[in-house]
Formats: C-alpha cells, structure tokens, sequence
C-alpha cells in the first residue's frame, strides 16, 4: 500500500476539506457519512452514477463522476480505497499538489482509536453480519453507537450509524493487512480462513498479521473469539490477550447446545460453560448466524448489558444487505440473495437455506480469477452440498487472466466428484434459463461477490411480470 502514513494516529488535526476517490463503496460511503457527522467537509469522486453516489449526493456530499479529471481544486486530504491505482488522475494530482494521502483504513482508525469505547469486528466470514448484529443491540438497548459496517445493516436502512462517542463499532478488514491499524477495547473475532492469496502466502502469514492485531488493543482488551477455530483459538491464546471463546463445542467458554433450525431462523441453549443460561432465538438462518450471534451477544455482556434484554432483542435482528436477503417470496418461490464467495460461505449459505426444508437451487458467480485457482477444488466440494447448480462467468474485479482460469475447472472438479446436477450458464443467458424453469415450493439462491446481486434484481423484476401476464 503506497501511502501508509506513519503518523495516521493524527490524520485529523489540522484537517477540514476530506476528498474520497472511489466514494460509492460501501467502505468509503460509510466512512464518508461517519466524516461528514464528525464535522469534516466531504466530497468525492467515482467511476459511474449508482443508487450508494446518489444517496450520498442528497445526504449533501458533492460527487462527481468519471473521473477523466480531478473533481476538486484543493482539499486538505485525500483519502483512497485499495481498489484505486495510484495511476488514478486525482492521486496523480493530488502528488503534484503536495496534498497529504492515506487509504481508507487509516482514516477509520484514526477516528476509531480515540472513541472511549471501541469494537472491532474482523475475521474471514461472518465479519459483517456481527458487526451489525452488535449495532443494532447497542441501538436495541437505547445506546446510539456510531458503527462503520461493510453492507447495508436491513434494520436501519444504512451501512453506518452516525451515533454518539461513546461507542464505535467497526467491520475491519483482514483481506489487506490494514486490521493491523486498529487498537481496539474489545474485539470479535470470527474465524480465519486462506481467503486472500494476494496478501497472505499461508495460515502461519494470517496468524502473525493477527497476532499484530491483538498486540495492539488499548490495554487490557478483550478478544471474543470462536474457540471452535483451532487455528485461530492458537493464535489468540498465544498472545496472552485476555480473552473468551464461543462455539458449539462444550468446551468454549460460552457454547451454543440443542439447536433446532426454523423456516429461516433457529433456536438454541446459550451456555457459559456447564451453566445454562437462557434459550436463544433469532430470526436469521443458519448455522453461521448462531456464531456471529455469540459473538455479538458476548462483548454485549462484557459491555454490561442485561442477557434477558439482548435475548429479546436479537429476535428483531434481520440482517444485511446480500446477506442470506431475501429478495422476494410467493408460494411458489424464494429469491435470496447472498455475498457468499469463498468455499466456506457456500457451504455455511447453503445448509442454512436447506435447513428451511425447500428445495435450493443455487447460481454461483465465482469472484476473482485468483481465487478461483487456488480454490477450485474447494468450490467444487463446496457446491456439492446444493441440490441443483447454474455456474457462471468468473467476475474479474479487475485481475487478468494470465492462466486461462475458468469456470470449467470447477466444473470438470463437481463432475469428478459425482455432482450430477450442475450446469454451466453463461451470465448473459442466467434469467432466461431461470424463466423457462417451471418451480413449486423452491429457493433460488444468487450467490458471489461479483454483479451476481443486480442478476437477482433482474430476474425478480422479470419473473413478476412475466407472473402477472
């Protein structure tokens, strides 16, 4: 990362007019709300007009789209996301200009490490779902945290909660190594898998940047973690950091028994060690949601917060945006839509849709050319727990293809391992293949990271009207 700033710590002091290249993100919109609540001028830039630049734009933060030149005169920091070259026409400026730069993650923690009370959420997965979990029960229980959360928290309409000082909640991200910026109160951490090849060459190089991360919590912190990840239970208690685990194994500190799953939701007994302490419910499916839930529900604990309150309130918890989101619902069908891209997303995504009884159908994007062959074995035994598989185009997010990756690899891989009802689609052919289907009581389930999401969209928009005809 080109432009780490030593002293970050005091990005803001002699701060006012904050620009943000690439604004439309839901990391940098976020962040550009949290600045604009903290009294900072923001403006911005991005590539295209979307439904995030718009908002922003009636929120009153000025953007401009493009980008064939810079969008602004003077500003006194510029502020970048990792998805910017430092090719871009307004870094090139900005250089020339002698403007002060630094990337996303060092603006949030700059603001971050000063709250009096702050929670970091990182990890692989479930990252985002607990980091808004934790928001709405701190919003839930009449505290206004202000939290920077990765995707549109369903409850409030929002990625962010521009709320008090006294509590900030943050998904911060492992996937470039820039969790090691923040020194948090307490932090949960859900799990950690080889997700990001590009930043960690194996478990032992994700371990130490977290052992980074734990090193430096404000004194003494606290590490809410899942005990059921031996690696990451390793690493955790290598460090000495005070801390508690949670998982479904009997000996976490805190463990989830006698589970029973819903139509899209489940239940179970919450246990701090043998003790039993109450039955939880919840409103979000899966396995996976029982975990991220733990989490939540622990550092609420250690907060100070009364069991009996947070149990009636994570009942009300509905989710993120591309989250397990349902994105429409009749007798016949339901369309759900999910940001699951990694392995163990899929199989965490898709067990907890056949936990509802219903046949799934899945339609996979993969994400990333490198993943994808690194991976694709994974992916493979991954699908292998869906009934029915559509398998599209590989979405690039920007990499070349030097390899000739493609998605007949995973493919020829399900195939091998005796997966008989998966076919390759291509993305352009996805909703009129998915029309012609005749369904009954079945889930259609859009997975990936990718425009997989704005696929979904379109096909609901197609299948209303060709239902209404």
């Amino acid at each position: 990362m080109q432009f780490l700033d030593p002293d970050y710590q005091n990005l803001f002091s002699q701060v006012r007019k904050v620009y943000l290249v690439g604004i439309g993100g839901a990391g940098m919109s976020g962040l550009a709300r949290i600045l604009k609540a903290h009294g900072f001028e923001v403006s911005g830039s991005d590539l295209r007009k979307t439904p995030i630049v718009e908002q922003l734009q009636l929120e009153g933060i000025a953007v401009t789209t493009g980008q064939q030149k810079p969008g602004f005169d003077h500003t006194d920091l510029l502020i970048y996301s990792s998805a910017i070259s430092p090719q871009h026409v307004e870094m090139q400026f900005a250089q020339e200009k002698g403007i002060r730069i630094c990337h996303r993650a060092q603006a949030l923690a700059a603001v971050f490490n000063q709250s009096e009370t702050s929670i970091a959420i990182t990890g692989t997965h479930g990252k985002t779902t607990t980091s808004a979990m934790v928001s709405f029960l701190l919003a839930k229980l009449g505290k206004s945290p202000t939290s920077f959360v990765g995707s549109e928290m369903l409850n409030f309409g929002s990625n962010i909660l521009s709320g008090e000082k006294g509590y900030f909640v943050a998904e911060v991200d492992e996937s470039d190594r820039t969790h090691e910026l923040f020194s948090p109160n307490y932090a949960i951490i859900t799990n950690l898998d080889m997700d990001h090849h590009e930043s960690y060459e194996s478990m032992d190089a994700l371990g130490d940047s977290f052992r980074k991360f734990l090193k430096r919590f404000h004194f003494p912190g606290l590490a809410v973690h899942c005990g059921d990840d031996a690696f990451l239970h390793q690493v955790v208690k290598s460090t000495g950091k005070p801390s508690l685990s949670y998982g479904l194994e009997d000996h976490n500190d805190f463990s989830a028994r006698n589970v029973h799953f819903l139509s899209f939701g489940s239940e179970f007994d919450f246990y701090e060690g043998d003790f039993f302490l109450m039955r939880i419910r919840m409103s979000v499916p899966g396995v996976h949601n029982i975990y991220n839930a733990m989490g939540a529900i622990i550092v609420c604990m250690q907060l100070g917060f009364d069991l009996n309150l947070l149990k009636e309130a994570i009942v009300d918890f509905r989710g993120t945006r591309r989250r397990l989101e349902i994105k429409y619902e009749n007798a016949a069908v339901t369309v759900v839509d999910d940001y699951a891209h990694h392995p163990t997303e899929i199989t965490a995504s898709l067990r907890a849709l056949q936990s509802s009884g219903r046949k799934v159908l899945t339609v996979f994007q993969p994400h990333r050319y490198s993943r994808v062959r690194h991976l694709f074995r994974e992916f493979a035994d991954a699908l292998n727990e869906g009934q029915e598989v559509l398998l599209t185009d590989i979405y690039a997010a920007g990499e070349s293809n030097p390899d000739n990756v493609s998605i007949e690899m995973i493919y020829e891989e399900a195939r091998k391992h005796g997966v008989q009802r998966i076919t390759m689609v291509r993305k352009k052919d996805l909703i009129s293949t998915l029309l012609q289907r005749r369904v009954s009581n079945e889930v259609i389930a859009f997975l990936g990271a990718g425009d997989i999401g704005e696929i979904a969209d379109e096909f609901v928009s197609s299948y209303r009207s060709q239902n209404q005809a």
